[in-house]
């Protein structure tokens, strides 16, 4: 019995040496541990590491004052929720926005250590930067341009359909811009009108004001206009991508002008409708300098086009305002369809869908617009004001055709006897009401021909001559050309 027991004895010590040798290697510092539990041995490890971190600190605080200046020096590491913001790192949470304010809060009665301050000031532009990077984001960016769709409380019945249709027709909407010898040269609005699938490309229609480089007259008859087919020209895509835009072909007399341009992300074509009536409400469509979508509401007017302008024109019923970056734009019906392009004016005028379609089938078909020139300016009764409409209808019996405003100089119209009063009121054999009428059927008998035409056509026109009180069948052997259409003024020298 006394043997077995001292047996037992020593296996007791050895274990209990061995695990005092143990606990010795689990303490950093080389000191004895007491025999406790585990849970104490754990944080005795730990304090161990937290007086070798605290040892560090001691350490690093002693550094001298220039070795702490070019630390100071150093760019400071961006948290998370900053790249995250910047779109550096997408996948990081953003950190909560928090305001820095002083450990003592604003009443200071002892003075305040110069770290904190400058810790502080660090603090405020931290927290100023942060802000100003949120605004910039569109959910919380206010400084979006006016719009009518908005402001005009008379819209308040058709704001949320509209709402939807300008949003889809904002798909197809671009911003162009262009430069000559180095220098800004125009900023105009266009649309997608075609696209190659294969060859991943796009065809943007637009107006030839992106590459004027000179107007010496605001008269479009006089063919002053000078374009440069060498600009360099950018295009402006939703979400703030831009493309190199290629020019195709530009027409001086509807000016306008196709651009070709790489697709980098998918488009959205247009639906065009080739009817527009007046009265009817049309919205104007572009994007300013800064790719945001200009919106601008209005009607189609009764009226001729202006004396200046060309007879495909019609105008646009609204308050006159600068049309700088919608110029190019479409102008969409509250169905979401284009039934025209803004024309630079600024009381507002567009081309109509009817002409605009016809002139891109000449083009894609036969690289070229041409259409024969007439050498007449016109305005339609119908449009005239109802009491003048009135005073005709009494005494010449009739109420529609177009008047002659303008005869150009030498013309084959003025060889035949027509002068400025005389009224147009069928051409080919159709009736013709309005100037935009005359001019699809123009278009008309190129597309029809195939443009197979030679430089001279003859045309039949039946002419009222008010002054005789008679009508007669003239045959007019007008030139055919994509030239813009020349008026000359007819003039006489004194002697």
């Amino acid at each position: 019995m006394f043997g077995m027991t001292t047996r037992s004895r020593g296996r007791e010590q050895q274990q209990s040496s061995r695990s005092k040798s143990a606990r010795t290697k689990l303490d950093g510092s080389g000191e004895r541990l007491p025999s406790e539990g585990c849970g104490k041995r754990k944080k005795a490890k730990l304090d161990g590491i937290s007086r070798r971190v605290s040892s560090e600190r001691s350490s690093k605080k002693r550094k001298s004052s220039q070795d702490r200046d070019m630390l100071e020096k150093r760019p400071k590491k961006r948290n998370r929720g900053e790249d995250e913001e910047d779109g550096s790192c997408s996948s990081a949470v953003s950190s909560p926005l928090r305001e820095p304010y002083m450990p003592d809060g604003t009443e200071i009665s002892k003075p305040i250590d110069s770290a904190i301050s400058d810790k502080y000031r660090d603090m405020q532009e931290e927290y100023y930067a942060k802000i100003a990077r949120q605004m910039k984001m569109p959910m919380l960016c206010e400084l979006t341009p006016p719009n009518f769709l908005v402001n005009d409380p008379t819209l308040l019945h058709i704001r949320e359909s509209s709402k939807k249709i300008v949003l889809r027709a904002a798909q197809f909407i671009v911003g162009l811009s262009s430069s000559f010898d180095g220098e800004p040269l125009a900023w105009c609005s266009g649309f997608w009108i075609d696209l190659d699938s294969e060859k991943r490309t796009g065809t943007v229609v637009t107006t030839a004001h992106l590459i004027r480089t000179k107007r010496p007259s605001p008269d479009a008859w006089l063919c002053k206009d000078e374009y440069a087919s060498d600009v360099k020209v950018t295009v402006h895509l939703r979400g703030g991508a831009v493309a190199k835009g290629r020019l195709l072909y530009h027409q001086k007399h509807y000016n306008l002008a196709f651009f070709r341009v790489k697709m980098h992300q998918s488009i959205q074509l247009p639906h065009f409708i080739d009817k527009v009536e007046c009265a009817q409400d049309i919205f104007e469509l572009g994007r300013d300098e800064s790719v945001k979508l200009v919106i601008h509401h209005g009607r189609v007017k009764y009226s001729n086009p202006d004396v200046y302008e060309r007879n495909h024109h019609m105008r646009i019923e609204g308050p006159r305002r600068d049309r700088e970056y919608d110029n190019g734009g479409p102008v969409i019906d509250l169905d979401g369809k284009v039934v025209g392009m803004i024309d630079s004016c600024p009381e507002g005028s567009f081309i109509p869908s009817s002409i605009l379609l016809k002139c891109f089938h000449l083009w894609r078909n036969f690289g070229r617009i041409r259409r024969p020139h007439l050498g007449l300016k016109f305005s339609a009764i119908s449009l005239l004001n109802p009491v003048q409409v009135e005073d005709i209808l009494i005494e010449h019996k009739i109420n529609e055709g177009l008047i002659v405003h303008e005869v150009s100089a030498g013309s084959p119209a003025e060889r035949c006897g027509i002068r400025v009063g005389d009224v147009i009121e069928c051409f080919d054999g159709k009736c013709v009401s309005t100037v935009v009428e005359l001019d699809n059927m123009l278009l008309s008998i190129v597309v029809n021909s195939g443009d197979g035409l030679n430089s001279d056509l003859d045309v039949e026109i039946q002419v009222y001559f008010p002054r005789r009180y008679l009508r007669r069948i003239k045959i007019l052997t007008v030139k055919v050309s994509e030239d813009g259409e020349f008026v000359a003024r007819a003039s006489r020298m004194v002697t």
